[in-house]
């Protein structure tokens, strides 16, 4: 009986053991297929916002990638994604494009809503961020594509007004600094800015005139557009003028950003911080196209601008504001941003 009763007991276990291994490896094959299931994002494009259409009408931040590197593809659902923005993803080539909304909020949230995301795999993915931006009158020319070395958050710190001369100081909150600027990774600037520095961007005669026009030609930093390097300051409003030039000016001095505030836009800093969440800042590259001046131009105000005239719309070819440069900084951003991505997807970067 006690031969049986061990003899019984060791297939007991023998079987047990056999039922556990088979568990364990479907549990396995099971985490490897979920895995498998994720799709592998080679280049995740981040423009901000795009005008009407994704082709065939005037052109944003998008419609120009979304032709050649995810056309025809549908709308992927992503949750927790705020309302507004779109995110396309190619699965033949691995390219993705999120269009997140304009704004730091916004920016920020559907990068981190994406990145988050269980059905896409980023483990070895580029961000490319896109946009456009107003251009530094010390710096830039319409048209200008700035590559972004350093970003600073406009918004953070203490303003106050001179009273005796009528100026603004700026005094940074030193414990933010942080979240309030971010270093892009040098080694990649640089890898980056020869593969571009050499492309030929365009320019039109009617830009050209009113930059000479409302600034004089001993202010131009060049007469045609350039690929550059240069700090991003990113801000919430809309700002113009010599007190918001100078202030951008001094904070990217107090950062010790390594190249000059040259451009301003409303999003850059929240894709840094997003990224940098994911620990991928040293694969996150930023290209902003220089559509407009932090100076007014021919003789606007702030009144005619942004008082509730509606006798102009900034994101029409003709307009003051825009010109008729902002369809071909858009091909300049396009340009340029397109040989990084067609590098890294040929696998030469």
């Amino acid at each position: 009986f006690i031969c049986y009763t061990l003899t019984v007991l060791k297939e007991i276990r023998t079987k047990t053991f056999l039922i556990i291994s088979i568990l364990f490896l479907l549990i396995i094959s099971g985490c490897s297929a979920f895995k498998e299931k994720r799709s592998s994002v080679k280049v995740l494009i981040v423009p901000k916002f795009e005008n009407g259409e994704l082709g065939g009408d005037f052109p944003g931040e998008a419609q120009l990638f979304y032709q050649k590197y995810t056309n025809n593809c549908k709308e992927a659902k992503i949750d927790n994604i705020p309302e507004g923005a779109q995110f396309y993803f190619n699965k033949e080539n691995g390219v993705g494009i999120l269009i997140t909304g304009t704004g730091k909020t916004l920016s920020g949230l559907s990068l981190m809503a994406l990145l988050s995301d269980e059905h896409y795999d980023f483990s070895d993915a580029y961000i490319v961020s896109v946009g456009c931006a107003g251009g530094s009158v010390d710096e830039t020319v319409f048209g200008d594509v700035v590559l972004t070395t350093a970003v600073c958050d406009f918004d953070v710190g203490y303003r106050a007004h001179d009273r005796e001369k009528g100026d603004a100081k700026w005094y940074p909150i030193e414990n933010f600094a942080t979240s309030s600027f971010v270093t892009l990774d040098d080694s990649l600037c640089d890898k980056v800015y020869d593969l571009v520095k050499d492309c030929p961007l365009q320019t039109t005669s009617i830009a050209k005139e009113i930059q000479e026009r409302s600034f004089g030609k001993d202010k131009l930093a060049h007469d045609n557009p350039i690929v550059m390097k240069g700090t991003s300051m990113t801000s919430d409003e809309y700002w113009k003028g010599d007190v918001g030039h100078e202030m951008a000016k001094n904070i990217a001095n107090y950062y010790g950003c390594k190249n000059p505030y040259t451009v301003c836009e409303m999003e850059e800093i929240a894709v840094a911080n997003a990224v940098n969440c994911f620990d991928m800042l040293d694969r996150l590259i930023s290209f902003r196209v220089v559509v407009n001046m932090d100076m007014f131009l021919d003789n606007q105000t702030p009144e005619k601008l942004w008082s509730g005239n509606k006798d102009e719309d900034l994101f029409t070819s003709d307009s003051v504001e825009s010109l008729d440069i902002f369809e071909p900084a858009m091909h300049n951003l396009f340009d340029v941003a397109s040989i990084v991505i067609d590098a890294i997807l040929n696998n030469n970067f």
